[in-house]
């Protein structure tokens, strides 16, 4: 065996080449950590012997072998990570949101069973079997690895690999979002109480805005949305209003309040709008809400990227790969949000940069593979 001295450029595309994919600053960066990282858990647990049983490494092993390999070309892997630059353990953790991995207790993990999620037109995004290497060859030779997910071409492999709806594996309520909180608010009135005589700072959700109590217009009445705080502690409450006096309440946890929130923006014809702004075969959009549990794990999908030099604001911007986009779009507008896609974006950019998108992510995917020939 001969050892050959590369540049970092080079090495980042023989390793984008082993695993088919595309992309390349953090896109590739999380691609390689999320990969690395099932290939290290399946190597610590797959047993050593036919009739032998799988153990469950611990997160420190494996996260500890991921750094050891990937810090030469990303030192910052070494620290402890921030929102659009997350750790090796952040991957971790969030492959298991997103059911590619099982955590178990004291912080043990395995790989969950292989299935995928049906995406875009004829691709899948593939969850849980380990990695590339440990699928089977006709699987794993359909499937390019883009961020934290893996789209699968669902062209010959079809049969292979359970696959599951999206709406099923974003796990919101069956029932709507419409339905749901008509379920929380017939709920929530049978257990109305008194209202404390001091509920610190009370705030009513109204058109998209928390309003102090002191401002609530006279005719807004009957149940509401509202949440009070004291000190650091805060609380949720759907609760009865006459002349901006709270009479009765009942308490609802934060993840209620959340997923209402958007319902009541529903009713009152104010639903939150996103702008999804395609580029080089990724989707560029900006949040200023948190979403429901459920919902956020879409955000899985893609990453975290800087906010536009300049902007100061509360938005957070994600990028998504084009193929599990209508994944996100089935969650958001589950919510009641409306996604205004520019699909004339990606070619106005790719004339003004002289490049075609589809041409570019070829030509780099041809030239990954050569590079990945010549270095067997």
């Amino acid at each position: 065996m001969q050892w050959q001295a590369v540049s970092r450029d080079r090495a980042c595309n023989i390793l984008a080449a082993g695993m088919q994919c595309a992309l390349g600053g953090e896109g590739l960066r999380i691609s390689s950590v999320a990969e690395c990282l099932r290939a290290m858990l399946y190597q610590c647990s797959a047993p050593t012997e036919c009739d032998g049983a799988w153990e469950a490494p611990t997160s420190l092993r494996v996260t500890g072998m991921v750094r050891r390999r990937l810090v030469p070309l990303w030192p910052a892997l070494a620290g402890p990570g921030e929102p659009t630059r997350p750790s090796v353990l952040e991957v971790l953790e969030s492959l298991a949101e997103l059911g590619d991995m099982v955590r178990l207790e004291g912080g043990r993990w395995l790989a969950a069973p292989v299935h995928a999620v049906r995406a875009a037109t004829g691709t899948a995004v593939i969850l849980g079997g380990g990695p590339l290497d440990a699928l089977p060859r006709r699987l794993a030779s359909n499937i390019a690895v883009a961020g934290r997910a893996r789209i699968l071409s669902l062209a010959g492999s079809e049969d292979m690999v359970e696959l599951w709806e999206p709406s099923a594996w974003i796990g919101a309520p069956v029932e709507g979002l419409h339905t749901w909180s008509q379920r929380c608010m017939a709920e929530a009135a049978v257990r109305l109480t008194d209202a404390p005589a001091d509920m610190g700072e009370v705030q009513v959700y109204l058109r998209r805005e928390w309003v102090p109590v002191a401002q609530l217009p006279t005719m807004e009445t009957g149940m509401l949305l509202g949440r009070a705080q004291i000190g650091a502690s805060r609380s949720y409450f759907l609760g009865r209003f006459s002349n901006r006096r709270l009479g009765r309440l009942a308490t609802i946890g934060a993840e209620q309040a959340r997923r209402l929130r958007f319902s009541l923006d529903a009713q009152a014809h104010c639903c939150v709008r996103i702008e999804a702004v395609p580029s080089r075969g990724l989707l560029r959009l900006r949040l200023a809400r948190w979403l429901p549990q459920e919902e956020a794990r879409v955000l899985q999908l893609g990453w975290r990227v800087a906010a536009p030099e300049g902007e100061r604001s509360a938005f957070a911007h994600h990028v998504f790969p084009a193929p599990v986009f209508p994944i996100v779009r089935q969650a958001f507008e589950g919510l009641g949000i409306v996604v205004d896609e520019r699909v004339e974006e990606l070619a106005q950019k790719s004339k003004e940069m002289g490049e075609g998108t589809g041409e570019r992510m070829a030509d780099r995917g041809a030239q990954r593979m050569n590079d990945r020939k010549g270095h067997r």
